[in-house]
């Protein structure tokens, strides 16, 4: 190849790079904000629907490792579970075989509280349903599987994780 065959290569690449960064920012912009609608619609802040899905999704989980999944800061973390603990949704015990661990478990309540967000019309997964049943199968499993090459591209730039990097 030569130098200006690079160049070319080079400035579509960058250009592609730049137009996939803004494409997945406005994404999760527009989650983001049916998120904290739903969250609000129901009375909850956003930090705590989070807490809320992350529990729903992988059951009973340390607090620390809640914080490192959500990525949210520990105080606000906390905060937000004291409130879905006084509602009976989350169920905060400590851990027996390590008593400086607090493990969390969504309640009887809290995981029927998930259904039933689940269920409203206007709940981000609902409305992202509606939006998803729109594209063709064959067009959602490419863009599923581009997100997957994106990701795995990405780990491997992140192998050393300095800086404060946190491995997913």
């Amino acid at each position: 190849m030569n130098d200006i065959e690079v160049k070319q290569l080079t400035e579509i690449n960058t250009g592609r790079a730049s137009e996939m960064m803004k494409s997945f920012w406005s994404v999760q912009r527009y989650l983001v904000r049916m998120m904290h609608q739903t969250a609000q619609t129901n009375g909850i802040t956003l930090p705590q629907l989070h807490g809320l899905m992350m529990l729903h999704e992988q059951g009973s989980i340390t607090q620390k490792e809640l914080v490192r999944r959500t990525r949210m800061p520990k105080s606000t973390l906390s905060q937000s579970i004291d409130g879905l603990v006084e509602r009976g949704w989350v169920c905060r015990e400590i851990n027996p075989e390590n008593r400086r661990e607090v493990v969390l478990e969504l309640a009887d309540s809290g995981k029927r509280f998930i259904e039933q967000l689940k269920q409203q019309e206007q709940s981000t997964e609902h409305q992202l349903n509606l939006i998803l049943s729109t594209l063709d199968d064959e067009v959602y499993h490419h863009m599923i599987e581009a997100h997957h090459q994106i990701v795995e591209g990405l780990k491997e730039q992140f192998s050393d994780c300095e800086g404060g990097c946190r491995h997913d």
